[in-house]
């Protein structure tokens, strides 16, 4: 009698593979996801040695279970595997390990814009490095934020949205939170992100809005503590404590965040024009923001 061929194979223990792709809690694939399925399984599915990555992703695209998709960034496609209904932003997670949503796709997430904010940004942090404490200087922070901002070109189109795979500052995922298929910033450091990208985050007025329509929502001790683990070079603190009041936070919040030292006048944001002053918070800002 003929031995059965590695799909007729599959076919018989079909349910079977349907269900250790179930157990996954997840719905969306790398290459890698599907070789580790296939070694788990391989003696319970009665599969021959021989049977590859790729005969079980034939036979998955064979009976319409899964479909492939490409996305393309300037230096690498990433491909993946779509199983059942996914949420696009558990596919941009999956293009970065322990990758995590952030800035203005984070806000939009917490119900923090009123914008409909398609653009979907991803952050896999650098590892850790070790610096000399380096020596901030006036007349260093006026050259710097009298340019334009760098912006990512590190981005692609899927399904007509762009999604950036940011390489950010490394934090060990401070206030980064979990939820069914991907991980995102929690509000906290969602606020401190925008502060300091507001070009990731629709602009210093939109930045602005969103710490409006924070109220209520955020733990500014959690920010203090933050803003204290991570130890920024510049001066962040100024911007935030700034965007705060001009929020409308109440006295006792902005004043925790004047704990930390100015030493320097600094930027909202990068080449800004038609300038006023905060000298509570010793910060230049757009005379337009309202």
């Amino acid at each position: 009698m003929k031995k059965p061929s590695k799909n007729q194979i599959m076919q018989l223990y079909e349910k079977e593979i349907i269900k250790e792709l179930e157990r996954q809690n997840k719905n969306v694939f790398t290459e890698e996801d599907i070789n580790r399925l296939l070694d788990e399984n391989r003696q319970a599915w009665k599969l021959p040695v021989s049977t590859t990555t790729g005969d079980l992703l034939l036979f998955l695209y064979k009976y319409h279970h899964i479909k492939d998709v490409d996305i393309k960034f300037p230096q690498r496609t990433y491909t993946r595997y779509l199983w059942g209904h996914f949420d696009i932003l558990e596919l941009a997670c999956s293009l970065a390990k322990d990758s995590y949503i952030s800035h203005y796709t984070a806000a939009f997430h917490h119900d923090l814009t009123d914008s409909i904010v398609k653009t979907i940004y991803v952050n896999k942090e650098q590892t850790k490095k070790q610096y000399a404490n380096p020596s901030l200087e006036q007349h260093s922070i006026d050259q710097a934020f009298q340019k334009e901002t760098r912006t990512s070109k590190n981005v692609a189109i899927y399904d007509g949205r762009r999604i950036y795979l940011l390489n950010g500052k490394h934090t060990n995922k401070l206030g980064v939170q979990s939820k069914d298929t991907f991980q995102i910033t929690n509000v906290e450091r969602t606020l401190i992100d925008i502060a300091v990208r507001p070009n990731y985050s629709g602009g210093i007025q939109e930045v602005l809005n969103i710490y409006k329509n924070s109220i209520g929502s955020v733990s500014v001790n959690k920010i203090y503590s933050y803003l204290k683990k991570l130890n920024f070079i510049y001066p962040y603190h100024q911007s935030i404590g700034f965007l705060l009041e001009k929020a409308g936070y109440k006295e006792s919040s902005l004043q925790l965040l004047e704990k930390f030292p100015q030493k320097f006048d600094f930027y909202l944001s990068h080449n800004m024009k038609n300038l006023s002053y905060s000298k509570r918070w010793k910060l230049y800002y757009p005379r337009d923001l309202s």
